[in-house]
């Protein structure tokens, strides 16, 4: 069955190639004044639905383009648009160059970090999925972004609203355990208390509302702190432009999404007024039993153009969630395809709710060109209960209750400079955090209070600064520079019941973080980089306010040497090496269990291979291969030396084929192969891995390339591959495991539209 079905679809891309006719195309590079080629322009035929956008080279090709005079058009942040005619012959591709002129002010995006430097001289691994790309994924959850990331796996706990976990770099707790710094338009997702340190849930972002996601690799930035030792996802939201986009999509399970995104600029007084909002609902009965998943998102913002150089914006954003959650399944159980989608015998009605708020001002001033000033202020609000239960005996369910407020201010001053010949882009920064948290847990009984166990109230504060500077030397030596230092200090209230109430301070933390990194350009379009740069995490929860405590902070060392070729847009390769140092480590034993260990100093080695091609137009090939290889070098527990750290699979691959007709229909196959991984730190039980396959018909409205809209049909885990996406050690040898299904064939179809 698998045989015969993957053979009808490649046969489909086959003779869809066949009977494709090519037409004549442009080919081109769009550069600045100084012969840089530019990434990220929009490039389109006037009066035509054709377009492109120019890879990170300033490279760009236009498939089918009808003979005849034309006329090319380009828009980009921080240039002048240029409008240049051209003549496309038969059988014959054009040629062209565009040179872009800077503009002399440019206030159509407030700057977030990272913005004012350039993208040509990064040292460290850094991958970027943009809007295009998520629009062709027609995702629900903006964690479903990182299937497209080379090395990262998605560990789905499948438990609702609960925040799932995400493996990077060798670190499996991403999201979830706080291995990871998690970022929405500079507003940070983790929390420092309550939930677990650095948990940051991902529902609350609107797929269709991102611009883009770029995936740092490591603690490889000094624009990220304390949470980014695996590495940091920073997502930012669509600002400015004209657009209407509507996603709509249901399927199995009695799901349904449906996501809208508007963007529309005013004038007021001769000012700019740019608006954007976007909004998401998303329900599902869930296809497993007690696991239905309500939540809605809204996101709003208006930016106005106070003077030439003077640009105000206020961002706001809200979800609300409810969820029923089934729990966690013994081997038997998983086993069974009759009872792997049952909750586990004497299981409980856990679940849970949240509410979430955020506000954010940004003031832009661009004193020159060369010199820009982002002051920032946020704030969040939030609340959230859970019912949990683990293992499989009667009762022991338990409630969390978290009430958490944030607020946070800062400045990032991005510059440009030279020393003769030598350019140099810098951005430095001052930031501070103050959270305020009460956590309360009780006993329960189906969702029913019994008793009261924790009353904690925390508050914690930090004030972080960083420096970063690339220095454009030499093509073939341009250097990247970066400190960071991170500071902190508050206090834990105990308010348990039948305990003296007593505060107790944070214990005094700071850290200073070097970058150090460069990257070589040896011959056009292929680059060498290398870098070490350092990371720290704070020890978790209420062990930190405690003098006597013997888990300390865990530091973190990595080495990273990699290569990048591109030719064109036809084909980009990427393949980089890195070794990852840590000491004094803090590993969860399971997933909201809140008991952890010190795993003392590991060691996480491996290699990263993307591939991006497209032989023939209209045919795209995406690949990437990740091996990792984890060992607890040095424990107070010397049984786990030389063990593997948990849940970090040794290979994760993924395979993408699509090609869509000149009509505009279409066919995308994806398979994902995750490797074998220990469930536990003991490395008493492994966890096989598992393949999945899916598969998308497809249809284009008004053509091939263009950006009208797609009507679509998914099928997924077309094979019915019996697998799990998480899976743990419930204690000791004789205890065996605990698996969290992952859903069986199923499908969806929906429609996506920009008006």
């Amino acid at each position: 069955m698998k045989l015969q079905l993957l053979i009808l679809l490649l046969g489909f891309v086959g003779i869809s190639g066949v009977s494709a006719q090519e037409t004549c195309s442009i080919e081109g590079i769009v550069f600045s004044g100084d012969g840089t080629g530019v990434e990220d322009v929009h490039i389109r035929i006037l009066n035509t639905d054709k377009a492109a956008i120019s890879n990170k080279n300033g490279s760009f090709t236009i498939a089918n383009v009808p003979v005849g005079d034309h006329i090319l058009e380009t828009s980009a942040i921080g240039f002048k648009s240029v409008k240049k005619s051209i003549r496309v012959q038969a059988s014959k591709s054009t040629v062209v160059e565009i040179k872009l002129e800077e503009a002399t002010f440019d206030l159509s995006e407030i700057v977030v970090k990272g913005d004012g430097l350039n993208k040509r001289n990064r040292t460290e691994t850094v991958s970027t999925i943009n809007l295009k790309t998520i629009k062709e994924l027609h995702i629900t959850s903006a964690l479903d972004i990182l299937e497209k990331v080379p090395g990262v796996e998605i560990g789905a706990y499948n438990q609702g609203g609960v925040a799932d976990a995400f493996m990077l770099r060798g670190f499996s707790g991403g999201g979830h355990e706080g291995q990871a710094a998690i970022e929405v338009d500079g507003v940070s997702l983790n929390e420092g208390e309550g939930n677990h340190d650095g948990y940051a849930d991902m529902n609350l972002i609107i797929p269709l509302n991102i611009s883009q996601v770029e995936v740092y690799k490591g603690p490889s930035s000094a624009l990220f702190g304390r949470f980014g030792m695996a590495g940091t996802l920073a997502f930012e939201t669509r600002k400015g432009g004209d657009y209407q986009d509507l996603s709509l999509k249901g399927g199995s399970f009695e799901t349904f999404d449906a996501q809208i995104a508007l963007g529309k600029p005013f004038s007021i007084n001769e000012k700019a007024l740019k608006t954007n909002f976007a909004a998401q609902l998303y329900r599902t009965g869930g296809y497993k039993e007690n696991s239905e998943f309500l939540k809605g998102n809204l996101n709003g913002r208006v930016a106005y153009e106070l003077t030439d150089r003077t640009e105000i914006a206020l961002n706001l954003k809200a979800y609300s969630g409810k969820w029923d959650a089934t729990g966690y399944i013994p081997t038997k159980q998983f086993n069974d395809l009759d009872r792997r989608n049952d909750q586990a015998v004497n299981a409980e009605n856990d679940g849970g709710a949240k509410n979430f708020a955020s506000e954010r001002i940004d003031i832009n001033h661009n004193f020159n060109q060369n010199l820009s000033l982002l002051v920032f202020g946020y704030a969040v609000q939030q609340n959230s209960q859970r019912y949990l239960k683990f293992f499989y005996e009667p009762g022991g369910q338990a409630e969390n209750y978290v009430e958490r407020n944030l607020y946070a201010a800062g400045a990032n001053l991005n510059g440009k400079n030279s020393l003769g010949d030598i350019a140099l882009n810098w951005i430095g920064g001052v930031e501070y955090f103050n959270e305020i948290t009460n956590y309360k847990n009780w006993d329960t009984d189906f969702r029913q209070r019994q008793n009261l166990n924790e009353n904690r109230d925390f508050e914690l504060r930090s004030f972080s600064a960083f420096l970063q500077t690339e220095i454009d030397i030499h093509r073939y030596f341009r250097p990247s520079l970066g400190l960071r230092y991170d500071v902190y200090n508050g206090h834990l209230e105990l308010n348990d019941p039948g305990s003296p109430n007593e505060t107790r301070p944070l214990n005094d933390f700071s850290h200073l973080s070097p970058k150090l990194g460069f990257r070589s350009t040896l011959f056009e379009g292929f680059d060498f980089r290398a870098n070490v740069s350092n990371g720290f995490s704070l020890p978790s929860g209420s062990i930190r306010y405690n003098k006597e405590a013997k888990v300390d902070p865990s530091e973190i060392w990595q080495y990273e040497a990699g290569v990048e070729y591109a030719y064109g847009n036809k084909f980009d390769f990427s393949l980089t090496g890195f070794i990852l140092n840590t000491s004094k480590e803090v590993n969860e034993t399971a997933p909201g269990s809140g008991v952890f260990i010190n795993t003392g100093k590991t060691q996480r080695r491996g290699l990263e291979l993307g591939i991006n091609a497209q032989p023939v137009n209209r045919l795209n090939f995406n690949g990437s291969l990740a091996y990792i290889k984890t060992e607890i070098k040095s424990n107070v527990d010397e049984s786990l030396e030389g063990k593997e750290l948990n849940n970090v699979p040794r290979t994760v691959a993924n395979l993408s084929l699509d090609y869509t007709l000149e009509s505009g229909l279409g066919a995308r196959i994806n398979v994902r192969d995750v490797g074998k991984y220990a469930t536990g730190l003991e490395n008493f039980f492994y966890y096989q891995g598992y393949t999945r396959a899916d598969a998308m018909l497809f249809y284009n409205f008004a053509g091939a390339f263009s950006h009208k809209g797609q009507i679509f049909v998914e099928f997924n885990n077309i094979f019915n591959e019996n697998y799990a996406t998480y899976v743990f050690d419930n204690g000791g040898p004789g205890d065996g495991q605990s698996y969290s299904a992952s859903a069986l064939r199923n499908f969806a179809i929906g429609v996506s539209y920009n008006f």
